[in-house]
């Protein structure tokens, strides 16, 4: 089976050999789904040259053929086309009936080319095609196949691009596509693209299974699990698909579910590494240390090449044995961000403070390399909108809700990531009237469906100034229950629950909306040293509030803007909040539990002392701190590391004296 009848094909292919590849590093709570979809469609001849593993995030780097270097002028995006004829093209004459004809045969020949492996000559011949023809689709279709193998991803995005603008309806172009914007971690894209595919073949497990993951890699697992289903449901039952599935319901809390399933997939096919690997982490999340080892220690069986330092010595950090965790994250061979940052909490908890900062400061550095920056100019836009939007003159002349609310009622936890909302949320959900809802999406999707909810042509917040007119009278109703509606679709509700948790961090900046909305709604504000909520921050991969964690000067000025904005919210507004200290509950635990309770409406219950036994599983970087009895040990940690967090002082200390701590 030659190109053709394969293109675009390249990650549907044939899996790879299971053994002895070199892949990238799993840390601990990064996802081994397996970002490309089981082969429903088997490979040719050229799989030697141009597989990549169904089971990774990258191609096995060994695997890679080497191209030689480009001229000058070539486009940026690394495609090896002239960017006149790529990302900046010029106009150009339609070829000539001659030229059409050396065309042909230079298509036919690139062709040939990469059905036998020799992917130098074919892209030479694809490069000389596409600067006469730039829009010729099969010339772009060789070259969109090599650069899958070859890289770089943004190269393979732009022509896949371009193809599918050339063959909109193109399923194959299609899946590709949402796979490399998968795989650049371009979720939304990826997402977009993935969901056109379900379009064009409702009936294809490929379209339904790449669809899940990205929908499960952007937050949305409740609705990744459906498309997993009916990928199964498509195909039948088989390893990938099953393990994904099981990965799915873990981020879900969902673990004797996700074991069940990984157990299926164990028996399906025993010798893939990562059904193993997510079976070990999953078990640690679940508490099972002791078995994710001996998962972990049959994984290394099946590849004893893999490198799975970051969640080796996570998970013997949390064994007690953080010199052990550090020994196997020092003999590794260039760690990625995870395994950086988990050396560096390992440090710290070894009191080797500078090599501690040194690390995170290490890894944020690699984070930004990989795109990933705080987007200043929105967050500081929309922080100013909200301010100007949300004023007492203005908001005496919007409507009230008409009616209450039926059902469950959401407790909103607000702070920054680190802040000590995890452990806030674990305490309320011991109480049995409380369901945990985790992070939920569902405030910042109403906010982005807001203006056409309310048919607006503005943006929010302004898109809220529709209140006044008098044929949206109801609106606020119509929105609580929009977004009450999502967010109970992602609670695991028990019987008696009746109120739940919502611990989406930042979720301060809507505090306007939520009391306009859900005026009734109590909202506990967490609230920790600056200085150590920056310092956490580092220490961990976080995307909350437009990715400012990636710096940790971009850190403490999003901190400080949210605090601004939270004073302006409670001096403009009535809102039923509670300021609560981390470092009064660690010190004054049962005190504050209570006085938590009695805000919330609640009677106190001793379970809620007891939140280390809460068995739920809290699906956020602290998972594993909640389920320790209480400990003192991160108050004020900032202190060891005074002369790294110098230049974020000037930036914090209005926000530190107006909450009562000092430097």
């Amino acid at each position: 089976m030659g190109w053709r009848e394969n293109q675009l094909l390249l990650s549907c292919g044939k899996p790879s050999g299971r053994t002895g590849s070199r892949r990238p590093p799993l840390a601990s709570g990064q996802s081994p789904l397996y970002l490309l979809a089981r082969a429903y469609r088997t490979g040719g001849p050229q799989d030697r040259f141009r597989r990549i593993d169904d089971r990774t995030h990258l191609p096995s780097a060994p695997e890679r053929p080497t191209m030689p270097p480009l001229p000058d002028d070539r486009c940026g995006c690394g495609s090896g086309l002239r960017a006149v004829r790529c990302c900046r093209p010029t106009a150009v004459e339609p070829p000539s009936a001659p030229a059409l004809d050396r065309i042909e045969a230079r298509t036919e020949r690139a062709a040939d080319a990469f059905d036998r492996g020799d992917a130098a000559t074919a892209r030479r011949l694809c490069l000389k095609i596409l600067d006469e023809a730039p829009a010729h689709a099969d010339a772009l279709t060789i070259l969109a196949c090599l650069l899958q193998i070859s890289g770089p991803a943004e190269a393979a995005i732009a022509v896949l691009q371009r193809i599918r603008h050339l063959r909109p309806d193109d399923l194959n172009t299609t899946l590709d596509l949402a796979r490399q914007l998968l795989r650049a971690a371009r979720l939304p894209e990826a997402q977009a693209q993935a969901r056109n595919a379900v379009r064009l073949d409702p009936g294809n497990p490929t379209s339904h299974a790449v669809l899940a993951m990205a929908l499960t890699e952007g937050h949305q697992p409740h609705a990744g699990e459906f498309h997993y289903r009916q990928a199964l449901a498509l195909a039948g039952a088989d390893a990938v698909t099953l393990a994904n599935l099981a990965w799915n319901l873990k981020l879900q809390g969902r673990i004797d579910e996700a074991r069940a399933l990984y157990r299926q997939a164990a028996a399906l096919d025993p010798a893939i590494f990562l059904t193993w690997l997510g079976w070990a982490q999953t078990e640690e999340a679940g508490r099972g240390l002791d078995t994710a080892s001996r998962l972990l220690a049959r994984a290394r069986r099946i590849d004893p090449g893999h490198p799975i330092g970051g969640f080796e010595a996570a998970l013997l950090g949390r064994q007690g044995a953080p010199e052990a965790a550090l020994a196997v994250l020092e003999a590794a061979v260039g760690l990625d961000p995870a395994g950086l940052l988990e050396k560096g909490r390992l440090l710290d908890r070894l009191g080797r403070h500078d090599e501690a900062f040194a690390a995170m400061v290490a890894a944020k550095a690699l984070i930004r390399q990989q795109g990933q920056g705080y987007a200043e100019p929105e967050a500081s836009d929309l922080i100013a909108r909200l301010g100007g939007f949300f004023i007492a003159p203005r908001l005496r002349l919007l409507p009230r809700p008409e009616s209450p609310a039926a059902g469950a009622q959401p407790i909103f936890v607000t702070g920054a990531p680190r802040s000590g909302t995890t452990l806030v949320e674990q305490i309320l959900s011991a109480h049995p009237a409380v369901a945990g809802g985790d992070e939920l999406p569902a405030l910042a999707q109403l906010v982005h469906r807001l203006p056409r909810l309310l048919d607006s042509p503005l943006a929010y917040p302004e898109a809220l100034s529709e209140l006044w007119m008098g044929d949206q009278r109801d609106g606020l109703d119509r929105l609580r229950d929009e977004y009450l509606r999502r967010a109970r679709k992602l609670v695991p509700f028990r019987p008696g629950n009746r109120l739940f948790t919502d611990k989406m961090p930042f979720n301060e900046l809507h505090l306007g909306l939520i009391a306009l909305m859900l005026p009734a709604a109590p909202v506990v504000h967490v609230l920790r040293h600056p200085l150590d909520v920056v310092l956490s921050m580092m220490s961990h991969n976080l995307t909350h509030g437009f990715q400012c964690a990636a710096d940790l000067e971009t850190a403490a000025r999003h901190c400080a803007r949210v605090f601004e904005l939270v004073g302006h919210y409670r001096r403009e507004m009535p809102l039923r909040y509670l300021p609560l200290r981390y470092e009064d509950l660690v010190q004054e635990f049962e005190p504050n539990v209570r006085r938590l309770l009695d805000f919330v409406g609640l009677r106190f219950d001793r379970r809620c002392l007891r939140f280390d036994k809460n068995r739920r599983y809290a699906r956020t970087a602290s998972y594993a701190q909640v389920t320790e009895a209480l400990y003192s040990r991160s108050l004020y940690r900032h202190r060891n590391y005074m002369r790294h967090l110098e230049p974020v002082i000037p930036i914090l200390e209005p926000v530190i004296d107006s909450l009562g701590y000092s430097v």
